[in-house]
């Protein structure tokens, strides 16, 4: 394992135990046995790690989706096998860094399935990715109350309605 992602992974025991602001540098470093020196070669801060961890996902890597409801269930999987560590972010103050993580997963995945670059696709693309992030940061903030299949079919009917609603828009060169 490179150390880059043991520094992650202590990231991710430490936050079982306290929430991160309560992380610094020494103990991270201490938990993982290295020194700082290291630590300061590979990441600014405590806030750089949680950013790598999630540049570092893999969500749906080498998956080819044809369809809106996959692209929603895999990034619902990966929060879910992941949920005590995106818990402690989500109520941290790291908590950009999730939404910025959701918002550039379904950025990419929407704007790939939807496979048109004008003005008007691009700005639908940004609307569905925000509107999905949105969703999912408030089910992740309302302790999940809601059953992901639940989400998962209310986010699919919004897809549907707006990829019919501006149908014309989209296909427009």
């Amino acid at each position: 394992m490179k150390i880059e992602q043991v520094f992650q992974e202590g990231l991710k025991t430490l936050l079982k135990e306290k929430p991160l602001e309560d992380i610094n540098v020494i103990a991270l470093c201490e938990l993982v046995h290295s020194n700082r020196q290291t630590f300061y070669y590979h990441f600014r801060d405590i806030s750089d790690v949680v950013d790598a961890t999630f540049l570092k996902a893999k969500v749906g890597y080498g998956k080819k989706f044809l369809d809106y409801e996959s692209i929603i269930k895999e990034m619902i999987s990966y929060i879910t096998s992941n949920i005590q560590y995106i818990n402690a972010i989500n109520k941290s103050y790291a908590s950009d860094k999730l939404y910025s993580f959701m918002f550039s997963y379904f950025y990419t995945k929407v704007g790939t399935l939807l496979k048109n670059h004008n003005v008007a696709g691009v700005e639908i693309t940004r609307y569905i990715s925000v509107l999905s992030a949105n969703e999912i940061e408030f089910w992740i903030s309302n302790k999940r109350k809601e059953k992901a299949a639940s989400l998962i079919k209310r986010l699919t009917t919004i897809w549907f309605y707006l990829v019919n609603q501006y149908q014309s828009d989209l296909s427009r060169r």
